[in-house]
């Protein structure tokens, strides 16, 4: 088409100017509405993925895994991307096994490295330019605002305790376990709880405080385990209320607020001698990390001690997956260092600092086998498009970790000026 257009000897700021803005807006108009035309037809729409694959340096094995039932799904595959496949497996449009497609997908690939020298310079390209929307939304939007904070509290949250206390188990811990010399679920979020506990260096009667809380029971341990005074704060109305009706007791409570809201409070200002946070700082967002760090700050005494607990990437994403943006955690955005450390630097030292990431895919593997068990005993609590997008969220999540793409990371902070000459590092 440019070819075409342009004479052979005109630069490309001398056609600009020749032709005009308007003509070469139309132009581009005119070629995305074909394109978007020819990809609207399933034969057209299946050569490009299956050229995407070849090219891309995905091993032909991925369709060992895959397979697609209606072929219209293949538009939604090449222009919605894992958006579209997760769809087109929820409505049974698409036959995958999620796990081991994921795991071919992304090992050693352009799709899970990010990195163009991995062999696919051109599918790393167009996945970026298919995801480019969702990145400029989250660029140029704070999406975790008080308001749009809500959202994924109400979607995924305050869905119903009756699937998480089955996929969770006893411990009702939505978050990474610690599999050190653990041989089941529990035992693993036990000794999550434990490290925790171990690297607050707390002693009995300090005040606590648990910022996201979960279902309460990490608040539980360690009010039980070190006899201290915890409070737990969420944004999750029916997490507040479970753990109000099983857990709460003298010296234990549950306050159903948005963090900020606690942080703004000047009755908690310095009132605390411990901050935890366990798989909250995913939903904070990155345009909101430095106001998080100087919230935890300004609810700890001079002396006191701050554990994160959050999932981390390796690169900078200023947007979730497309995907879990949708259906899963609306709003969330898992940070990078380079996100948190600048946040961090002036208010804190850090004291130490631990990756247990693989631990994860260990944790998401006994979640979706629990999932499982739920759905065939309780076939109808959930519709069939729920459970293949549950199944799917789950895997997909599993094979991030057990690749190493993404981490769990712990920090231990101390507020700046130093008071404490070291801590005792914890595994």
């Amino acid at each position: 088409l440019t070819q075409a257009v342009l004479p052979p000897d005109a630069t490309a700021m001398g056609s600009c100017c020749r032709i005009g803005v308007p003509v070469l807006v139309l132009l581009v108009a005119i070629v995305a509405g074909t394109l978007q035309y020819i990809l609207q037809q399933p034969a057209y729409a299946e050569q490009a993925v299956r050229k995407l694959v070849e090219v891309g340096g995905i091993p032909e094995t991925i369709w060992d895994h895959f397979q697609v039932v209606d072929n219209s799904a293949w538009t939604d595959i090449i222009t919605k991307l894992n958006l579209g496949i997760a769809e087109g497996y929820m409505h049974g449009k698409i036959k995958v096994d999620p796990l081991p497609f994921f795991l071919t997908l992304m090992n050693g690939t352009a799709v899970g490295t990010r990195r163009k020298d991995e062999g696919g310079a051109l599918l790393g390209t167009i996945v970026k330019l298919l995801n480019l929307p969702n990145d400029i939304k989250g660029l140029l939007l704070n999406m975790q605002t008080r308001e749009r904070s809500t959202r994924v509290t109400k979607q995924h949250y305050d869905a119903g305790n009756d699937l998480y206390e089955v996929m969770l188990g006893p411990s009702m811990s939505y978050t990474c376990a610690y599999w050190k010399n653990a041989s089941t679920l529990d035992q693993a979020q036990q000794n999550k709880f434990n490290l925790i506990y171990r690297k607050l260096e707390a002693s009995p009667g300090m005040k606590v405080v648990d910022l996201g809380m979960g279902w309460g029971t990490a608040a539980a341990y360690m009010h039980e385990q070190g006899k201290l005074d915890v409070t737990g704060v969420s944004l999750s109305e029916q997490q507040v209320k479970w753990a109000s009706e099983h857990l709460t007791k003298p010296g234990l409570r549950f306050i159903w607020s948005d963090y900020r809201d606690h942080c703004e409070d000047p009755k908690y200002m310095h009132s605390y001698d411990r901050v935890y946070s366990i798989g909250m700082l995913e939903h904070v967002g990155y345009k909101n990390l430095a106001p998080f760090f100087k919230c935890v700050k300004n609810l700890l005494k001079p002396d006191g001690l701050a554990v994160i607990h959050t999932i981390g990437e390796p690169d900078f994403v200023p947007a979730s997956d497309p995907f879990l943006e949708t259906y899963i955690f609306p709003g969330a955005v898992i940070p990078a260092l380079s996100s948190v450390m600048p946040a961090v630097e002036d208010l804190f030292i850090v004291e130490d600092f631990q990756n247990f990431g693989y631990d994860y895919a260990k944790t998401l593997a006994a979640w979706s086998d629990n999932s499982k068990k739920f759905f065939k005993d309780h076939p109808t609590a959930y519709t069939a498009e729920f459970q293949r997008m549950w199944e799917y969220y789950l895997r997909m999540c599993e094979a991030l970790f057990e690749l190493r793409i993404n981490q769990l990371w712990h920090f231990v902070l101390s507020p700046r000026p130093a008071t404490r000459k070291r801590i005792a590092r914890q595994s």
